[in-house]
């Protein structure tokens, strides 16, 4: 009898699975969106060397690496950061360690001992890299781990927040 009810329950839960009501094991693993960004959509930052952070980020194209676009803007930490960017560095490419990026950087009205700020972003990725530094403290506002690495590996004191500012590291690859 036990053995009847058994087969009953396994023909039913089956039939339920291949209706869709119902079925037996784990369910299908769903995974949360990812947007892709493809090599295409990446703009090719070497270009934009030579120019400030607010000339490079009024450009239409390059709007989504403004404070606005990657989500500072409006913020305490954006004021900190617009204050000690107010005497722009035009950018420049820096690489090593397997990285390349597009450096911004800029220093407080009275030099960059009172504040100074710095924007990193990926060459190959088009990922960012966002901090300022001032008597306040250093915060990254958009930090990124490799990119942080190579602006250290850049600077002249290893120093995410002292980045290289007037020469281009040759870098290895494309």
């Amino acid at each position: 009898m036990i053995q009847l009810r058994s087969g009953v329950v396994v023909i039913a839960a089956l039939g339920l699975g291949a209706c869709g009501q119902a079925s037996v094991g784990p369910p299908p693993a769903v995974s949360a969106p990812m947007e892709q960004i493809s090599a295409a959509s990446i703009p090719d930052f070497r270009a934009q060397a030579g120019m400030t952070y607010a000339d490079f980020t009024a450009q239409p194209a390059m709007q989504r690496y403004a404070l606005e676009g990657l989500g500072v803007a409006g913020t305490a930490e954006a004021q900190r950061f617009n204050h000690a960017m107010a005497n722009q560095v035009p950018g420049l490419v820096a690489g090593g360690g397997g990285a390349q990026a597009l450096v911004f950087s800029g220093c407080a009205p009275s030099g960059c001992l009172e504040g100074l700020s710095v924007v990193a972003i990926d060459i190959g990725t088009g990922d960012v890299f966002v901090g300022v530094s001032d008597m306040a403290g250093a915060e990254k506002l958009v930090p990124n781990d490799r990119l942080e690495a190579l602006l250290r590996l850049t600077s002249p004191s290893q120093s995410w927040d002292d980045p290289i500012r007037t020469t281009a590291v040759a870098a290895a690859g494309p």
